[in-house]
C-alpha cells in the first residue's frame, strides 16, 4: 500500500493526523508492506519516525528538497533551510538504518546564481541521496515565479541539468553498491521482455530472469550486481 496524496503531511480527519493514520493501519490491518510518498521536512518528527520501529513501513523517505542553497529556498518561499533539510535527513537515517532519502531538485530557478547552483551541487553530494529526480525551471504564467527577475537561460539550464543528472546517477549507484551480497525481500511488480522488476523495501529497483509468474510476490533475493536503474538479483529458492 501506497499512501500518497497533496501534502500527506498534513493530513488531519476528525483530529486524527498522519501519525494517527499510520498506527491505525499498523494495528488494525494486516497490510504487508505500507510506503509513504512525498513529505515536506517540517512535517517529520521524531514521533513520526518512532513508528518506523514495524518493519512493514518501508525504510524510504522522498524529502522534496528543490535547491540545497538558502537563498533559492528563500525566493521559492519553501517552509524550511538547508540546515533544517540535513537535520531531517539525520534523524531519519539515525532512527531507520538504511534507510533511502530521495528527492527532487530544480536547476535554473528565476535568479540562480552559478554560486547557488554550486551551493545545491555540493549539498546533494553530502546528502548521498538514494535517488534524485531532476528538473529545470520553467515558467508557469500568473506565477510569482514567472515574474521574477533575472531568468536563467535555456543553455545553463540544460548544462546545469546535465550535471546533477551525472550526480544523481553516481549517487544512486553509490547506495545500491552498499547492498550487493545481501539478501531482501523484494515485491515484484511487472515483468518486461522476460525480465521482473520489483522493489526493495528501502526503494531499490531489482531486476531478475525468471519462468515463473512472481507478480505481487514478496521474495528473498540476493542482490549481485548493479543495473542501469538499480541492481540485478537472484531469487533465493
Amino acid at each position: 500500500m501506497v499512501l500518497t496524496g497533496v501534502e500527506i503531511g498534513q493530513y488531519n480527519h476528525s483530529g486524527v493526523n498522519l501519525e494517527g493514520l499510520l498506527e491505525h493501519i499498523l494495528a488494525e490491518t494486516q497490510v504487508t508492506r505500507l510506503r509513504l510518498s512525498s513529505l515536506q521536512p517540517d512535517e517529520i518528527s521524531p514521533e513520526l519516525i518512532e513508528l518506523w520501529r514495524d518493519r512493514r513501513l518501508c525504510r524510504h523517505f522522498h524529502l522534496s528538497l528543490q535547491s540545497g542553497s538558502d537563498g533559492v529556498l528563500n525566493r521559492m518561499r519553501r517552509r524550511y533551510s538547508v540546515s533544517d533539510y540535513q537535520r531531517v535527513v539525520s534523524l531519519a537515517r539515525s532512527l531507520v538504518p538504511e534507510a533511502a532519502i530521495t528527492t527532487d531538485i530544480m536547476v535554473g530557478f528565476p535568479g540562480e546564481t552559478d554560486k547557488e547552483f554550486e551551493e545545491s551541487y555540493e549539498f546533494c553530494r553530502q546528502m548521498g541521496f538514494a535517488r534524485i529526480h531532476v528538473f529545470a525551471y520553467s515558467p508557469r504564467p500568473g506565477t510569482l515565479a514567472a515574474q521574477m527577475p533575472q531568468p536563467v537561460t535555456a543553455n545553463i539550464k540544460k548544462e546545469r541539468s546535465q550535471r546533477m543528472l551525472a550526480l544523481a546517477q553516481e549517487s544512486a549507484q553509490n547506495f545500491h553498491r552498499q547492498f550487493l551480497g545481501q539478501t531482501m525481500p523484494v515485491l515484484w511488480e511487472k515483468q518486461t521482455g522476460g525480465v521482473w522488476s520489483g522493489l526493495t523495501d528501502n526503494y531499490i529497483r531489482v531486476s531478475t530472469r525468471s519462468s515463473k509468474d512472481l507478480t505481487n510476490r514478496l521474495l528473498t533475493v540476493r542482490l549481485v550486481g548493479i543495473g542501469e536503474d538499480g541492481v540485478w538479483g537472484d531469487v533465493v529458492e
